[in-house]
């Protein structure tokens, strides 16, 4: 059912206030306002057949009793089969909202759309049986008038009732407006299906024809009858008499004519130019705007036919704009994670950002993180949202790949695994702390050819993982693992960095330890002041985290902070200067130990003999060496005193 806006103009206002009396005060007034047309039908029964004052007066009666006859037979009957549309006009009067297009809704809509023609059907045959013909059979059998003023009326009264059975048609067609927008049902195929109006070219011959046989009823025997008078009188103010009937019956029936076509015009261009409004309104791009469905031909069909396009529309529009929101929040949700990724190295600090941001910015019910165990055959819970993953990760969840679920199955087939609705898919595990899962998407996270874990993310919702989505998602996930790969390894950069540093500070503590071994005194001060503890500034000479020594400076005043950067300056050069000094001297050592090497080697080579090469080493070495006394001997051990 519509439940139209307020209108303003009187029509809406008397329904607003009478509800189902509205049809009765159309349908009265309608009768009402049609019997005019019996005024020109009368006035040429009478300037035609010329009853006597006393057969006037009887049939004058006799026409009238037979008109209320007529239209309240024809009152009743609309008062009785219309009964649905009463109630529902005052249904909606008293503000009852229709949630739904019921079979009493597609009724009374039935109804109202057919009111129009069938009433001006009713009101047609009626006047024929109820006034029509009783008064030619009352003429005929008691007045006994003459065969020709009985024509004379049949003509006018056919007249009278056609002209009075097309006005009503067009009127009460207009009245019925209002009504018609409050009962029209919401669903387009109940709306255009309903609709029992007749079509506009039938309302346009019936509308034609009854305007011509009208004129020519009412014209045509008034220069008959005077013109006949004229011949048999010889009177020729009989022309002229004739002349001003006729010029007072045209009058009439072109009044009757311009009424009848202002209603049939009105009926016709009124609901176009609203049409026309509307469709500039949406052109400007309002599509809440909805045509005003006020006729029940092919204008008021089209009217229907262009709310449905525009709903579409609005509908698609809307679905557009929405889609446009999620894919907008998908490029945030990416953009972010591309943030995250660049800028944390921790992997279970990426991790929890990146299953949050799923959830946040993609409004999803729950998402995990799931990695390979070492040993290949689980897949462990690493991060998961809401109060259900804090438990899951609480009991150390894990999955086994090769096991009937999403998560394992995703790993396993190196693929997205996709349940639109949980109900029906077979590879699953059943949580029941997720119990409002509808749809579920498991995604694997690979690098390089090789499986780091899945992500597993789940919604409320049937069907919520779309091609976009999980094109969105795959684009994140690829990210991920590479982001986890590079942490790993990152990771295990910064162990092996740590361990070479290691290494370098051991080294470099033994080197230094074996320097002041060799300098007895590497301690050196200047001054004649002692030094005390209360202005003094320590200074440490370190080398790649390996403090080696200190500067210590006694000062007569606190050292400012720029004091304190100059010295520590110093100290920097102090300590690289003083690690190039042993270098050097080790340099220098090692140099002087190969050269005596080669010269013990060259002295070597040169002697020929065994007593000769013996002695020339011992004596060499011996002598590089400092030694008070060198001995030498040569001695092959047999096996058993090996053993």
């Amino acid at each position: 059912m519509n439940n139209p806006v307020e209108k303003t103009t009187v029509l809406h206002k008397i329904l607003r206030r009478t509800g189902g009396l509205y049809l009765v005060i159309a349908v009265l007034f309608t009768q009402i306002f049609s019997s005019i047309s019996t005024i020109a039908a009368e006035y040429s029964i009478q300037v035609n057949a010329e009853f006597t004052t006393d057969e006037l007066a009887a049939l004058a009666k006799f026409a009238l009793l037979g008109l209320l006859i007529a239209n309240i037979i024809v009152f009743a009957v609309i008062f009785v089969l219309y009964s649905d549309v009463r109630k529902k006009l005052n249904s909606w009067r008293s503000g009852i909202s229709f949630s739904s297009d019921s079979q009493d809704d597609l009724t009374a809509w039935h109804q109202i759309t057919s009111l129009g023609w069938r009433f001006s059907l009713f009101l047609f045959v009626g006047g024929l049986a109820a006034t029509m013909i009783p008064m030619l059979l009352y003429q005929a059998f008691v007045l006994e008038v003459s065969t020709n003023q009985i024509i004379y009326t049949l003509l006018g009264a056919f007249a009278a009732i056609l002209g009075s059975s097309s006005l009503s048609l067009l009127l009460l067609d207009l009245l019925l407006v209002p009504a018609r927008e409050v009962l029209l049902p919401k669903g387009f195929t109940e709306g255009i299906a309903g609709a029992k109006g007749i079509n506009i070219s039938v309302k346009l011959q019936s509308i034609s024809l009854a305007l011509v046989l009208t004129s020519i009823l009412l014209v045509a025997p008034i220069g008959y009858h005077q013109t006949v008078k004229a011949l048999e009188t010889g009177d020729p103010s009989v022309l002229q008499t004739m002349q001003i009937q006729s010029l007072v019956v045209a009058f009439l029936t072109i009044i009757f004519g311009i009424i009848l076509s202002a209603l049939f015009a009105t009926s016709v261009s009124s609901p176009l130019q609203q049409l026309i409004n509307t469709f500039k309104k949406i052109e400007a791009g309002d599509l809440t705007q909805r045509a005003r469905v006020t006729a029940t031909d092919e204008v008021g069909e089209l009217a229907v036919y262009f709310n449905h396009m525009v709903s579409r529309l609005d509908k698609l529009q809307g679905n557009l704009e929405k889609q446009i929101m999620e894919r907008t929040e998908q490029l945030k949700a990416t953009s972010e994670v591309g943030r995250a990724v660049s800028s944390i190295l921790n992997p279970e600090e990426l991790i929890e950002k990146f299953v949050n941001l799923i959830t946040e910015r993609l409004g999803y019910y729950y998402a995990a993180i799931f990695i390979v165990s070492p040993d290949g055959r689980w897949a462990e819970l690493r991060s998961a949202t809401g109060e259900a993953g804090k438990e899951l990760q609480a009991k150390k969840h894990r999955l086994p790949i090769a096991g009937n679920n999403m998560v394992g199955s995703a790993i396993n087939l190196r693929e997205a695994r996709i349940a639109h609705d949980v109900g029906r898919e077979a590879v699953r595990f059943d949580n029941p702390l997720l119990p409002n899962t509808r749809s579920e998407i498991a995604l694997p996270l690979i690098v390089g050819g090789n499986v780091l874990g899945a992500l597993d993310a789940q919604s409320t919702k049937e069907n919520a993982f779309d091609e976009e989505n999980i094109e969105t998602l795959q684009g994140m996930v690829n990210q991920v693992a590479i982001a986890l790969e590079n942490g790993r390894l990152f990771q295990e950069a910064q162990q092996a960095l740590k361990e070479i540093r290691t290494s370098q500070q051991i080294q470099l503590s033994d080197a230094w330890s074996g320097a002041m071994d060799t300098h007895a005194n590497l301690e050196f001060s200047a001054g004649e002041k002692p030094l005390s503890d209360e202005f003094l500034l320590n200074i440490p000479l370190a080398l790649r985290d390996q403090i080696i020594g200190e500067i210590t400076l006694d000062g007569a005043s606190d050292w400012t902070t720029e004091d304190r950067g100059w010295v520590e300056a110093v100290a920097t050069q102090t300590a690289l200067a003083l690690e190039n000094a042993r270098l050097l001297e080790e340099s220098q050592q090692v140099a002087l130990q190969e050269r005596l090497v080669a010269e013990i080697t060259s002295k070597i080579w040169s002697s020929n003999t065994t007593d000769g090469i013996l002695k020339t080493a011992l004596k060499e070495l011996g002598g590089a060496l400092g030694a008070s006394e060198a001995t030498i001997e040569l001695n092959i051990l047999d096996e058993s005193d090996a053993d």
